[in-house]
């Protein structure tokens, strides 16, 4: 199932850039044949063709873990062999998101290849990613959040406005604001299912 959602310009792609990130997939392990996790992403920024935005491959979700070079932990995992590229094999072809507002929402399953484009600017790109997974799917991750954030979560949930299951480890507030931005990327996180 290919869901996006936000705005959408030309989706002509732009496969030549030089330094623009690998088409990959952030499921770099042997996953379930049907939707089982969704992305949500918000920019906090305007992405537009100068700073560069995303492009997603769609009809991809497809495809499986012999499609990528890589296997889970290795720098090059997640990422789609160059071959598979050409159109023939991937799927039905690219979205180019050529301007994502700054507090779009952009929404699609965790399977789907997918981009960020060349930033010609200075600027830094600051996308929200938020992964949301079925509840019958097993995953081991854990959210870290501040011991401050725990009473406003159990009012909602005793109120029944959360609406989600929030695993969390409880650390104070200043330890969670001081490991904030030491966390790891793409591929240091394990989405798979607990045996």
């Amino acid at each position: 199932m290919d869901l996006l959602l936000g705005q959408c310009g030309d989706a002509t792609p732009s496969r030549d850039l030089p330094a623009r990130q690998p088409v990959h997939a952030d499921a770099d392990f042997a996953f379930p044949s049907h939707l089982f996790a969704l992305v949500v992403n918000v920019p906090l920024i305007p992405m537009h063709e100068h700073n560069g935005s995303s492009e997603v491959l769609l009809g991809t979700y497809t495809q499986d873990v012999s499609a990528q070079e890589g296997a889970h932990g290795d720098r090059a995992s997640g990422r789609i062999m160059e071959h598979l590229l050409d159109g023939s094999s991937s799927g039905s072809g690219f979205r180019d998101f050529r301007r994502i507002d700054k507090g779009a929402v952009v929404i699609r399953d965790l399977r789907l290849w997918h981009a960020g484009m060349l930033n010609r600017s200075q600027d830094v790109r600051i996308m929200l990613a938020m992964i949301h997974f079925a509840p019958w799917y097993r995953n081991r991750m854990r959210l870290e959040l501040g011991k401050d954030v725990k009473p406003l979560l159990e009012d909602l949930d005793r109120k029944g406005e959360l609406g989600l299951e929030v695993p969390a480890d409880w650390v104070s507030r200043d330890e969670a604001l001081r490991r904030y931005m030491n966390r790891g990327f793409g591929n240091s996180y394990d989405f798979d299912q607990e045996a």
